[in-house]
């Protein structure tokens, strides 16, 4: 937990990554993985012994970056599980799952993605998986605002607290 904080002000303190510089250390941990160039959704695992780029932790501490690993986890699935494999690995898949339904997606992040690609395959992917994701975190947010979100919400935190009251010996 420390070291992702202390990642977090790390990212703060070198000022917010643009979108070219996100892709430009996206595309040196891909390279770094072995995961450049691989054909999309590509099942390729980085190798075992492989180190852990820097980047990941750089990109993970950054809102723009941890959408750009969402981008390279969907183009490259096996990718979560080496990094499930090594404990900076799940600090990195630990940042991302954490703010992914709070984070809006970022456009410029997708838009710098799609002109970086490789092929009209890649564009293509990249561009859809960028309007899933918007689709996505819209319908959350719908659904976080709708009655029905409110009146489950308070239902459950009632629930809590008549558990929690029992539990004390207190009686309302």
């Amino acid at each position: 937990m420390r070291e992702r904080e202390d990642a977090a002000e790390q990212g703060q303190q070198a000022g917010a990554m643009g979108p070219a510089e996100v892709e430009h250390e996206a595309a040196l941990v891909e390279a770094a993985l072995g995961l450049a160039g691989q054909g999309l959704p590509s099942l390729h695992l980085p190798s075992a012994q492989a180190e852990f780029p820097a980047g990941l932790a750089r990109l993970a501490a950054d809102a723009r970056g941890r959408e750009r690993l969402r981008l390279m986890l969907a183009e490259h699935p096996g990718l979560t599980l080496w990094l499930e494999g090594r404990s900076e690995g799940q600090q990195v898949l630990a940042a991302i799952e954490m703010e992914h339904a709070m984070e809006a997606p970022d456009p410029e992040v997708a838009e710098e993605a799609a002109r970086a690609a490789a092929g009209p395959e890649q564009t293509a992917f990249r561009l859809r998986w960028a309007a899933e994701r918007r689709r996505d975190y819209d319908e959350f947010q719908a659904y976080l605002a709708s009655p029905a979100h409110t009146a489950a919400s308070d239902q459950a935190r009632a629930a809590m607290m008549e558990a929690f009251d029992r539990l004390h010996g207190r009686t309302t």
